[in-house]
């Protein structure tokens, strides 16, 4: 069944970049996560239903204010058809690589 989120006259489309902070390991994967999802022009409500879980979780996972259960990262790593290590190595190489804030 298709969600209203679904329909582009509602939600608008996808866009092909989101900013996402980095400055802590879990925004660093919420921002991998999103990239991935972005590449594919897949929506928030369209990986939550592919990988069972709730929108609102799927949003605070990509947002780094969720902590994603196993069971959840292993579910997007499956859907892009990456290995988990791969997703996770991503991340890491992403907050090392994140611009620092200045105090």
């Amino acid at each position: 069944m298709r969600s209203t989120a679904d329909d582009l006259r509602v939600a608008g489309k996808v866009p092909k970049i989101l900013k996402r902070n980095c400055n802590t390991p879990t925004e660093a994967l919420g921002a991998v996560i999103t990239d991935l999802r972005l590449q594919r022009g897949w929506s928030n409500h369209e990986v939550s239903n592919r990988v069972n879980c709730d929108p609102s979780y799927m949003s605070g996972i990509e947002h780094g204010v969720q902590n994603p259960t196993f069971e959840v990262l292993k579910a997007i790593a499956d859907l892009h058809k990456i290995r988990l290590s791969v997703l996770i190595a991503r991340a890491e190489r992403k907050h090392e690589n994140c611009p620092k804030k200045k105090s």
